[in-house]
């Protein structure tokens, strides 16, 4: 039997979001990650209510962590990685206010190698059907990149392939300054060769 995930959701007022991403799959647990406000907070639990009795019916467990005041990134890297330590867990990053995604991606990309590993990161469309995912080890590669390798990267994104030449030419950089930037991100698994063309490889090509 497959491991179940964990998701790990920021949550506002509107459970559409968070029944959306369940449908069909399956969660060993759901925790929901809210901002306790005095004028949200009612509305907050009248949400929750409804949404753990579909938890019940489903036989998965289902918890509000609530986020007082300030310390929002270290409470959420805290959760992230309790549960990352437990399972495989899908960070969830569509319900709730801005504030609170921004700080769930902050405390995510704060998360040693080894809980990274455990996390992916799943962002969709709230008016239409678009879903951005992305493993944090890979995202955390590109974050981790210096200047020079960031632009590498991204001319050979948009260039989608191409040779040591025509990195060398568009960066206006030495060719055996180039391939030694190419070489260290082929070795880190976010260029990828082929014959003698580079390109993003899957992973961080689907991110770009």
């Amino acid at each position: 039997m497959s491991e179940r995930k964990t998701l790990v959701a920021t949550f506002g007022f509107d459970i559409d979001f968070v029944l959306r991403r369940i449908s069909g799959r399956e969660y060993g647990k759901i925790i929901l990650l809210s901002l306790k406000t005095p004028e949200g907070e009612k509305r907050v639990e009248k949400a929750y209510t409804t949404l753990k009795t579909v938890c019940i019916s489903m036989g998965v467990d289902c918890a509000l962590e609530w986020l007082e005041k300030n310390g929002f990134v270290r409470t959420i890297y805290s959760i992230l990685s309790r549960e990352a330590g437990e399972a495989s867990v899908e960070l969830y990053l569509t319900g709730g206010p801005r504030v609170l995604v921004v700080s769930a991606l902050t405390a995510a990309l704060m998360l040693s190698d080894r809980h990274a590993e455990k996390i992916n990161i799943v962002v969709e469309g709230e008016a239409f059907e678009k879903t951005w995912e992305a493993p944090l080890k890979t995202l955390k590669k590109l974050v981790a990149l210096d200047e020079k390798s960031r632009e590498v990267v991204m001319h050979t994104a948009v260039l989608r392939r191409t040779s040591l030449a025509e990195l060398s030419r568009k960066l206006g950089l030495p060719k055996p300054t180039v391939l030694r930037r190419l070489r260290e991100l082929v070795d880190k698994g976010v260029v990828c060769k082929m014959g003698d063309e580079y390109l993003p490889c899957p992973q961080v090509d689907q991110l770009l």
